[in-house]
């Protein structure tokens, strides 16, 4: 699979494409890796390519099958959704080219086999029609900037649009996802919305613009700012622990109800598979983290369950955009019911650097945990937290996964820290 996915591979793909089109090849970049073993490999590539004074930036998937039982499942996917139809990704649209002797696929953004809609919201003239109201056949592609700003496979898709909006610059993002998360996700943000206005200055969120069902596409305002960068010891950085605390008691407190339900041994039973993913690629991680579970069950069954309350599920720093002192929180795609732990304990897991440029790194991010759960018990004092400890190891357990699955350069020892760091958090006390 590393073979089939690599530059020279990319590279002897795509010059085919280009030829006649006057694109000439500039760069190729790995982009990223996502590892589900034992059956999926992702690897994305960020190609450039010019034409007199014009650059474009292409974006590249690599999908490989690692097993035989896993090729027919994909293949037929993705011939499916694209109905055999051409890959053009300069003129049209890049739909898949399968490779069924490598048991891999080649895309290009904005073909995607679970968000089939994206082309749509990726189309300037379509765009322009939604937006200024104008008709599709004479709309100007220039009337209307589309920049992709993220795009996971197979996950979701975050566009900005610019435009001229009564003589002044408007600019509003777009979030494709498969299925009507997106209705679900502004319907979650219109109740936040009312909740945040009983206590003002606590939750700072975007405002829903809208949702556009037929692409799937939820609308929400620009936000102004960065987001929280992951220098532990920046100003920023502090701030924003005080104000995840604050933004997380308004959520707790808000009402917002949620079809989703996250609950602890469904948890766990997905750390059961990670347990299984790990005997794979480092024996040491899958003995770790199958005592680790093993202890997490029997905390759980000797403690009472907590309270069941409006959670944003996602909770981490990068959630946080900064602005004149100003933190926003993003990103509800998440947001369910579960226990009062459940965000607090992916916070602070988030909170541990991965890689600590020094000892004052490590500090500041402790620092960062004591002061998020000290101003979170001043606001709920009577919140259940005895779980805590079993949410934080999970999430810490999650993120020895996610470097499992990058599979980035020292993935190893990253993983193996995590899964002893939460054996300790799981038997620590909450800070006072």
């Amino acid at each position: 699979m590393d073979a089939a996915t690599d530059r020279d591979s990319v590279l002897a793909f795509v010059e085919p494409l280009l030829e006649g089109t006057g694109w000439e090849l500039g760069k190729i970049r790995a982009r990223g890796t996502r590892f589900e073993p034992p059956d999926w490999y992702w690897t994305t590539f960020a190609i450039t390519i010019n034409k007199d004074e014009e650059t474009r930036d292409l974006r590249l998937v690599a999908k490989g099958a690692l097993n035989a039982d896993a090729w027919p499942h994909l293949s037929q996917r993705l011939l499916e959704s694209s109905g055999g139809q051409a890959c053009d990704p300069v003129n049209g649209v890049g739909y898949p080219v399968l490779f069924p002797e490598t048991q891999h696929a080649y895309w290009f953004y904005p073909f995607d086999p679970r968000m089939p809609n994206l082309p749509l919201a990726d189309d300037p003239k379509q765009m322009a029609s939604l937006l200024l109201g104008v008709d599709y056949a004479s709309a100007s592609p220039d009337s209307i900037g589309v920049e992709r700003v993220r795009y996971v496979p197979e996950v979701g898709a975050i566009l900005c649009y610019t435009f001229d909006a009564g003589g002044n610059p408007a600019k509003i993002y777009g979030k494709v996802q498969p299925g009507h998360r997106g209705l679900r996700t502004y319907k979650v943000v219109e109740g936040l919305w009312r909740a945040a206005a009983h206590y003002p200055g606590y939750l700072n969120l975007p405002r829903p613009l809208g949702y556009v069902e037929e692409m799937g596409l939820l609308l929400e305002e620009g936000v102004k700012g960065r987001p929280v960068s992951n220098k532990r010891t920046s100003t920023e950085f502090a701030m924003m622990s005080v104000a995840a605390a604050e933004a997380l008691a308004v959520i707790h407190e808000s009402g917002v109800e949620s079809d989703e339900r996250i609950d602890i041994e469904s948890e766990l039973g997905r750390l059961d598979r990670v347990v299984e993913q790990f005997a794979y690629v480092l024996p040491n991680g899958h003995f770790l983290l199958r005592d680790l579970v093993a202890h997490m069950r029997e905390t759980v069954r000797k403690t009472r369950e907590e309270d069941w309350l409006p959670t944003h599920g996602d909770m981490k720093y990068d959630q946080f955009m900064f602005h004149n002192d100003h933190l926003t929180l993003l990103d509800f795609d998440y947001f369910a019911i579960a226990e009062t732990s459940y965000d607090l304990g992916k916070f602070c897991a988030y909170l541990i650097p991965s890689h600590p440029r020094d000892w004052t790194d490590s500090v500041a991010a402790e620092e960062a945990r004591a002061n998020f759960i000290r101003r979170y018990r001043e606001l709920r004092p009577h919140a259940t937290l005895q779980r805590f400890g079993v949410y934080e190891a999970l999430q810490l357990a999650l993120r020895a996964m996610a470097f499992m699955w990058a599979q980035t350069h020292g993935w190893e020892r990253i993983a193996e820290i995590y899964l002893v760091l939460a054996f300790e958090r799981l038997k620590s006390r909450l800070p006072e």
